[in-house]
């Protein structure tokens, strides 16, 4: 039970290692055709500073999640729910790589890391009995959260590059 809850945090660490290294200044295929996003990101990508302000972010939130399911042992909402989450967004790399016919940022670990883990922690949860209710919803918050986490990371830094000499 203690690996599927705190392992949360450290499977979403060895996959987001890869996203630090390679998603900064590699624009994705489909961040050029999206015309709501500013004009420098479409043309060249998110910059490291975003990256690094989004991702932390969404860090805390990872531990935020593990720290609940171990405190709860695996039973709370707000664990599943990111839990269920992290998972299914496996298929979100898979299919950004396959659309875009090769690598982009997260796929490399997908399968080897955040899809294992999560099979292993469902499976941990289920034979300790714990009942898992996974929230449907959790896929269609995941892009409203990654969009603000982006974009709040995008208004952070614009002021901290405003702030510099």
């Amino acid at each position: 039970m203690d690996l599927a809850t705190a392992g949360l945090f450290f499977s979403w660490l060895a996959h987001d290692l890869e996203e630090y290294a390679t998603m900064p200044g590699h624009p994705h295929p489909f961040l050029r055709s999206a015309p709501f996003l500013p004009e420098d990101v479409r043309r060249d990508g998110l910059s490291r500073d975003q990256v690094y302000v989004a991702l932390s972010a969404m860090g805390l939130l990872m531990a935020a999640a593990s720290i609940d399911g171990y405190r709860t042992r695996g039973r709370s909402a707000f664990y599943q729910s990111m839990l269920y989450g992290y998972g299914m967004h496996t298929f979100i790399h898979l299919g950004s790589a396959a659309l875009t016919r090769g690598y982009t940022s997260g796929c490399a670990t997908a399968l080897p890391v955040v899809l294992p883990f999560w099979l292993f922690a469902n499976a941990a949860l289920r034979s300790d009995g714990v009942e898992l209710e996974p929230r449907r919803w959790t896929m269609a918050a995941f892009p409203v959260v990654a969009l603000a986490l982006h974009g709040g990371a995008y208004l952070v830094t614009r002021r901290w590059k405003g702030a510099r000499p």
